[in-house]
């Protein structure tokens, strides 16, 4: 029995293929770790020499056109007929989890600082500037990537009612092959964007419990957290949605907020409000200038390419799982709604995010050493240490970064088992099951590299398989407009017979 339900999956392409990708990242990272980021390095930069101001375009395009649609008539459909499933508290829980929750602890004190004492452009007041940077990197278009992707799946499905996930997915072709190339790489390029969450955030937790404890916890530690973390969010993912996924989420984001009202208890209120609505102005008006390096915001191209370009090809590497699942949970809003709730809202709540913790930073770092903030994997707990209560804000920090992996991945576990079961709404345990382990099995590859070159390595992988889907996105976005277009004149037509 269960070596005939082994043998039928196997026979399942987007299983296989996801196999043989993870297979060889885990393979080529245990066995030679150091080949693989040269080989990873060496694309990258070929890459870069030529796309570098290409994503930067993609990046503005994507943010204009999901702005233009709130004001189309378009805005006024809902994305079916029945009632939401998930109250507005969950909803935008479940979508902070999935979209970023880790990534916000990861970088909370570490980037604004970074910006501060490196200024990517000329400036006279570099707190204001650092938030800025900070702000055009999570706001907008990371938020508008995953919408505009979700809004066309969930208006294919709900609206249009297309058969299954597959078919809102597929751009109208008749193209067997290009249907079939589509599919397999938005589940290459999902793998890609769940193991960097797990790797970075795994990477954080070591770097947190290093730093706390004084020890010294190395690279088997790492690849330990790493299958810990992998197998507690396969079994989220088998419980379904509404189950485990949903609390994690509602504790995630609840917790979240604690902890940020927590430190803004200590924020000198004044600098604070000037800072932020002076850079949410900054970063409004230069939003343009800042997304294409043009005018008085030309940054240098190490700082584009390290910093920008990486930037959109994570967004871009979590689009299809983010997407896709924040289509789920969508159903029964209107599209106007999905809009200010995926890109509007999310992005206001992260604007406050960073701007407690950075103004707060920013008052430590006038006070004491300016580098200890550098550690990407440990500049949040050094933080917290010069706060009351650290014993408390430590463990929470840790089940915060913990839950916020977990979410990501079972999410992505979740969105593929639904690609792999024929576009099935509820995926079977074994296809979830199988992705679990493909995901684990890529991350601990990866991770393999150890924690000094596992950003490095992930960056470029993330860089490298982010330039054909964003190709992809692209025509998916023209072909859903063109639809509309033919949609409305076709209905047009129609009332006037």
């Amino acid at each position: 029995m269960i070596k005939r339900t082994f043998h039928r999956l196997l026979k399942n392409k987007l299983l296989f293929y996801g196999m043989l990708f993870g297979l060889f990242f885990l393979i080529a990272g245990m066995v030679n770790s150091e080949a693989l980021i040269h080989f990873l390095n060496a694309g990258n930069n070929s890459l870069l020499s030529v796309f570098s101001n290409y994503y930067l375009f993609v990046g503005a395009f994507i943010v204009v056109v999901s702005l233009v649609i709130l004001f189309l008539p378009l805005g006024k459909k809902r994305l079916g007929n029945k009632k939401p499933e998930y109250s507005y508290f969950s909803w935008i829980a479940l979508l902070y989890s999935t979209g970023m929750g880790s990534g916000l602890l990861l970088r909370a004190v570490q980037e604004p600082v970074y910006y501060l004492n490196n200024p990517p452009v000329a400036t006279t007041n570099a707190e204001v500037l650092a938030l800025q940077y900070t702000f055009f990197h999570w706001g907008f278009t990371p938020w508008a990537m995953y919408s505009l992707f979700g809004l066309i799946v969930a208006y294919n499905l709900y609206v249009r009612k297309v058969p299954n996930l597959l078919h809102a997915l597929v751009p109208a072709s008749n193209n067997n092959y290009l249907k079939n190339i589509t599919i397999v790489f938005i589940v290459l390029i999902t793998i890609t964007g769940v193991i960097a969450s797990l790797g970075l955030g795994s990477a954080q937790l070591v770097g947190g419990l290093n730093h706390t404890f004084n020890i010294e916890l190395g690279n088997y530690t790492l690849l330990a957290m790493v299958l810990l973390i992998g197998l507690i969010a396969t079994f989220s993912a088998l419980t379904g949605i509404q189950k485990v996924i949903k609390y994690l989420a509602d504790f995630d984001f609840g917790f979240s907020i604690l902890l940020m009202l927590f430190i803004a208890l200590f924020l000198d209120f004044a600098p604070f409000f000037s800072n932020l609505f002076t850079a949410m102005y900054q970063y409004v008006i230069h939003f343009f200038e800042m997304s294409l390096s043009i005018g008085g915001y030309v940054t240098s191209e190490s700082f584009t390419k390290g910093w920008t370009v990486f930037y959109w090809a994570f967004w871009l590497a979590w689009v299809p799982f983010t997407g896709i699942f924040i289509a789920r949970i969508s159903k029964g809003r209107t599209v106007r709604e999905f809009i200010i709730a995926t890109i509007l809202v999310p992005t206001f709540a992260t604007l406050i995010w960073f701007s407690v913790f950075a103004n707060n930073a920013f008052d430590v770092l006038s006070q004491s050493n300016t580098g200890q903030f550098d550690n990407l994997y440990t500049s949040l707990f050094v933080f917290l240490e010069n706060y009351p209560f650290y014993q408390l804000t430590f463990i929470i920090a840790i089940l915060l970064v913990l839950i916020s992996i977990i979410n990501s991945v079972d999410s992505a576990v979740f969105v593929l088992g639904m690609l792999s079961d024929n576009g099935n709404e509820n995926p079977s345990k074994n296809h979830k099951l199988i992705w679990g382990g493909i995901i684990t099995a890529t991350a601990f590859g990866i991770s393999a590299s150890g924690t000094s070159d596992l950003l490095n390595a992930i960056s470029n992988l993330l860089i490298i398989m982010a330039l054909p889907f964003s190709l992809l996105y692209l025509y998916i976005i023209c072909r859903f407009f063109i639809t509309i277009v033919n949609e409305n004149s076709e209905k047009q037509f129609e009332d006037k017979d």
